[in-house]
């Protein structure tokens, strides 16, 4: 018995550690004190004198539909104590209410602005983690979600960020540090992502792919089996993020050249490339910009 009792007693003092939790606690006995020892003295005084009124049971079920009703009395009291005893348990119960009705809207605020600022807990799996944030960004969740096999997947973005990049539905948002590390690792359930995408900080002149290299090194060590791909800047550093353990390395410099080469020397293979390329930008502008 005392070892399943264990964990529920820690987890009531790790409850009770949080103040609104211990503020639900507290109300909630307050009102379980007024409840019953309103309805014992309504049953004290009334007995006897009001018809009405004529068992513990009784009184107990009056005074709970009295006091979470507008205002009406399951018992009309005939007795001046019982008269004081209703006013006080009516009074009581609507301060009770207006407590719950604010601490409800202070934890829907405060859970509101912790996703929104990446500081939610994301209990996911075979999903995509996005580390770091660039102008590719928004480019990638897009393509992502024209892809019928990904349209559904959810999306986890770790960045160095004060608010959520995107708005695009099934995205959510882990603020992290650059390189990650620590419990945002946890937030963004790394351990347990399908995919993983590195993207290079542009805001770094000399050391984007070494930073790079480092969520690499921290994301594979935090899931082995997952398929982890990284935007590389510089060609001579692709030796580093392939050690990082890297699957993928994209450099983007040497891909947008090697298709501006080929096209210019008239590779039909490039020139298809770019078109398919444009055709898909062109599909994903709204109708207005088309026209």
């Amino acid at each position: 018995m005392s070892a399943s009792r264990s964990p529920l007693l820690a987890l009531f003092i790790r409850l009770m550690s949080v103040a609104r939790y211990r503020f639900i606690a507290e109300l909630t006995l307050i009102f379980l004190g007024v409840w019953f020892g309103c309805a014992l003295a309504t049953h004290w005084f009334e007995h006897g004198h009001n018809p009405k009124v004529t068992t513990v049971g009784h009184s107990i079920y009056a005074m709970l539909v009295t006091m979470t009703t507008s205002g009406d009395s399951a018992v009309v009291p005939q007795t001046v104590g019982g008269q004081w005893v209703l006013g006080f348990a009516l009074l009581v119960s609507k301060l009770l209410t207006a407590l719950l009705c604010a601490l409800a809207a202070a934890v829907l605020i405060e859970r509101k602005v912790r996703e929104e600022m990446g500081l939610t807990m994301h209990a996911l799996s075979e999903h995509i983690v996005i580390i770091g944030w660039n102008l590719k960004g928004p480019q990638i969740i897009r393509t992502l979600r024209q892809e019928p096999s990904l349209e559904h997947t959810p999306i986890v973005v770790m960045a160095d960020l004060e608010h959520k990049p995107t708005d695009e539905l099934g995205t959510s948002f882990s603020r992290s540090p650059y390189p990650i590390r620590g419990e945002s690792v946890e937030r963004a359930s790394l351990t347990t992502a399908a995919t993983v995408v590195v993207l290079a900080n542009y805001g770094e002149k000399q050391h984007a792919d070494a930073l790079s290299a480092v969520n690499v090194m921290v994301a594979r060590r935090a899931n082995p089996h997952a398929r982890i791909i990284v935007e590389l800047l510089d060609p001579g550093q692709r030796t580093f993020l392939e050690a990082a353990g890297a699957d993928l390395v994209v450099g983007i410099g040497e891909v947008g050249g090697f298709l501006l080469a080929e096209a210019t020397i008239g590779n039909e293979q490039a020139r298809e490339l770019l078109d398919f390329v444009a055709d898909k930008g062109r599909q994903r502008q709204p109708a207005a910009l088309k026209g």
